[in-house]
């Protein structure tokens, strides 16, 4: 999609333009509680965004600066950017600074930055510009100069709100394809134990 083909009011500006892309706060282990969030890459699945666990300081003390986020914030991985490695924070914490926190609100919906992330056009542009061969990250100025798409914010909630909704109903279909494999080894467990102990061929014979 180029700005000419954009739905009228829509501005094709840079990421840099819309947030601080790359600026966040930052907390020492002496800042933060025991109950404190510290979230790693680890802890985000690859292309789903699903958290996979939810880490506190109890568990995960550190040594190194972290980032800090708030609730809502979009979290941005930004190390090995093709894992495609975004979430919402649903509570505040801290993070590894390969993951950039970013709030646009209230002038941009943070839910509609999230998927913008996700979108392909955003994935391609980060692609073509990593830096590193083993570990390519995104760099800051290379995520400030991003291209980004800006709808008005009453089209923002719309899109958002529909690729929630949308983005739920994807997961829930793919966790039930993913328990297919399960179900046929049981079945064909099934059909094997009832061969094997002549129960098969007996309904056969009725």
């Amino acid at each position: 999609m180029n700005e000419n083909k954009l739905p009228r009011e829509w501005v094709n500006t840079k990421l840099g333009n819309i947030v601080d892309y790359g600026r966040s706060a930052k907390k020492t282990l002496v800042d933060v509680t025991e109950n404190t969030w510290v979230l790693e890459l680890e802890d985000i699945e690859k292309d789903s965004s699903k958290l996979l666990s939810k880490v506190r300081v109890t568990d995960r003390p550190f040594k190194s600066t972290k980032n800090c986020f708030n609730k809502g914030d979009v979290l941005y991985g930004k190390l090995r950017p093709y894992l495609n490695k975004v979430i919402m924070a649903d509570d505040e914490g801290v993070c590894t600074t390969e993951i950039i926190p970013i709030n646009a609100e209230p002038f941009c919906i943070n839910k509609y930055i999230f998927f913008w992330l996700k979108s392909p056009f955003f994935l391609r542009y980060v692609n073509e510009v990593s830096y590193g061969v083993n570990m390519p990250r995104l760099g800051t100025n290379d995520g400030r100069n991003a291209p980004f798409y800006l709808a008005p914010l009453a089209e923002q909630k719309i899109i958002s709100n529909k690729l929630g909704s949308l983005w739920a109903r994807v997961e829930s279909i793919k966790s039930r394809l993913e328990n297919i494999p399960e179900l046929l080894k049981k079945f064909r467990h099934s059909v094997l134990l009832s061969a094997v102990s002549g129960k098969l061929t007996a309904e056969w014979e009725k």
